[in-house]
């Protein structure tokens, strides 16, 4: 039965992606409260001999 095994798919492709979805807004979540400040250094870039 081709629609059964169109159903299947459509149903395996939309359950990754809301699971990806979903695993990115935890993981962003739990960054923003683990973490709210991030501190970065400026560092000085090197600048290029031949520019």
């Amino acid at each position: 039965m081709p629609q059964l095994d169109t159903v299947y798919i459509l149903m395996t492709y939309l359950w990754t992606w809301v699971m990806l979805h979903l695993m990115t807004q935890k993981i962003k979540t739990i960054l923003m409260t683990t973490n709210p400040t991030i501190h970065t250094s400026n560092k000085p870039t090197l600048t290029l001999l031949w520019l």
